[in-house]
């Protein structure tokens, strides 16, 4: 996904990158000011630097797909990492003796592997990056 992240902003696309962490996930280091704001109870917690800004947000219960989404503007496209459940084409990485094949139904539309499989959806190899990111352009309709 790093690799199509620089692909598509060469092109000028403006992208987000969407990452699932069903298991939760650690973004701040411990004893930090915006660390103990959290262990406060904080519900928002921003840090704001001169070319960034950085907003944790705490929830009763994980957002939905569509509400993460809706929070994400100002971009082309968002790629995503996990959601296999939700809707929408699906692009699946396969590793040779790591993953099985893939089986995400009608919405895959292609398979990125580093052994080359055959099957209903084009597969590219792990450094054919330019080349998806093209076929993703012309399947997703994301002319600039």
């Amino acid at each position: 996904m790093k690799k199509l992240i620089k692909v598509f902003k060469k092109k000028g696309f403006r992208v987000a990158a969407l990452k699932h962490a069903p298991h939760g996930y650690d973004l701040d280091v411990e004893k930090r000011d915006t660390w103990q704001f959290c262990q406060a109870g904080a519900d928002r917690v921003v840090i704001v630097g001169p070319r960034s800004l950085t907003m944790h947000h705490l929830y009763e219960q994980e957002p939905s797909f569509d509400e993460v989404c809706e929070m994400i503007q100002d971009v082309d496209l968002i790629l995503v990492e996990g959601y296999k459940s939700e809707q929408g084409p699906k692009v699946e990485v396969v590793r040779k003796g790591i993953d099985e094949r893939p089986d995400l139904g009608d919405e895959l539309i292609a398979v990125v592997s580093d052994d080359h499989l055959e099957g209903r959806v084009p597969c590219f190899s792990t450094e054919s990056v330019e080349q998806l990111a093209e076929f993703l352009i012309d399947n997703l309709s994301l002319r600039k």
